[in-house]
């Protein structure tokens, strides 16, 4: 049974408004008294009500996620993750805010994070994205002593509190492992895997997922399946808004007939399958990361084979509860363990499991 501040009180004798002032931070307290007060609470696994904190703070509280805006499919599943969340903590005097800031926009970024800032920022979210001049976005928020955590792309060597996301080398060996099996019965075959060069476009080399994806398929492929064959070859398409070239069509038009597997690495999806619409790729097998209508359609289809799934709905709620722990904490935390989210293959087989995926983000519409 939980321990209340009543329950202090008359085990130490004392006056419930002192166990409250002592807890809350709220009113004067003799340092003897108020030692002997939370080591009790310490002892006995005092959990204070989120309710009464509120009434207590007499104040809103603020956290703003940041994010990019492609691929919109993305993004708006982790808005939805959010919204659940903010719903969720809405009684407790929460404002949560969300924005999607376009790619490469450094000067929008930095203004809106620079407004919340002055309005009252407790906790902020961001991914760690090289499209964006990172570097000046956290010392911003470092320098106004603001406790954040990072989200889908991490920043380790860096004050954050947690990462909450995948491990995108394990999404890269999930692909290759599955692909890898695939072709045991052929005793081999050819993998085109197709990955995209940033060139000038990034304000780092670090983090790259794309990268460390590619990474993880290719070291577990040389692991385990020595005879399958992986061609890699890069596109330079960019995430812009309404950009649209032919490279990925072109690739999959001069590998028709020659793959046995097509692998997609970055979120280029659409134009990925609306090219396998226009080739004969019926008895290859393909794979991409995550969800969208369209893989979603093309999973029944079979034109599309699989798709690693990194719920991003469950990434968008983790990051706003894990800033609700860290700012309900009576002392802020160093570090947090991080929450990995475990890759899921969804297969035309098992393609129900989305079912769940969108039935939550049914939840906040």
């Amino acid at each position: 049974m939980r321990i209340t501040q009543k329950d202090i009180a008359r085990e130490l004798g004392i006056s419930l408004i002192t166990v409250s002032r002592a807890l809350n931070g709220t009113g004067y307290v003799s340092e003897i008294l108020k030692k002997r007060i939370l080591d009790l609470a310490k002892e006995r696994t005092y959990v204070p009500h989120k309710a009464s904190q509120a009434l207590v703070r007499n104040k809103f509280r603020n956290m703003a996620i940041f994010s990019s805006s492609l691929p919109h499919y993305f993004w708006n599943d982790i808005g939805a993750g959010i919204r659940i969340a903010a719903e969720e903590l809405l009684p407790f005097n929460y404002n949560i805010r969300y924005h999607i800031v376009e790619e490469a926009d450094t000067p929008s970024y930095l203004a809106l994070l620079r407004e919340e800032i002055e309005n009252g920022l407790d906790a902020v979210a961001f991914v760690n994205q090289r499209l964006y001049d990172m570097k000046a976005i956290i010392a911003m928020v470092e320098a106004a002593g603001i406790p954040y955590v990072t989200f889908n792309v991490d920043a380790p060597r860096t004050r954050r509190i947690c990462y909450i996301g995948s491990d995108y080398q394990a999404g890269g060996r999930l692909s290759a492992d599955f692909i890898g099996k695939s072709l045991q019965v052929k005793r081999g075959g050819t993998v085109l895997a197709i990955s995209v060069d940033e060139g000038s476009e990034r304000f780092s080399k670090d983090p790259d997922i794309n990268g460390e994806r590619l990474g993880g398929f290719l070291s577990l492929m040389r692991e385990r399946f020595p005879d399958v064959v992986c061609e890699v070859r890069f596109i330079t398409t960019k995430l812009r808004e309404g950009y649209e070239d032919s490279q990925i069509e072109d690739l999959l038009a001069g590998w028709e007939g020659a793959a046995d597997a097509v692998y997609l690495i970055p979120a280029f999806n659409a134009a990925f399958l609306a090219a396998l619409e226009k080739f004969d790729y019926r008895n290859a097998i393909t794979v991409l990361h995550d969800i969208d209508g369209s893989a979603v359609h093309h999973l029944e289809t079979h034109l599309l084979t699989a798709v690693i799934h990194q719920d991003p709905i469950l990434q968008g709620y983790y990051t706003v509860k894990t800033m609700e722990r860290i700012l309900e904490s009576r002392e802020r935390p160093v570090r947090l363990n991080d929450i990995e989210l475990v890759h899921n293959l969804i297969l035309s087989e098992n393609r129900n499991l989305l079912r769940n995926h969108y039935a939550l983000m049914q939840l906040t519409e």
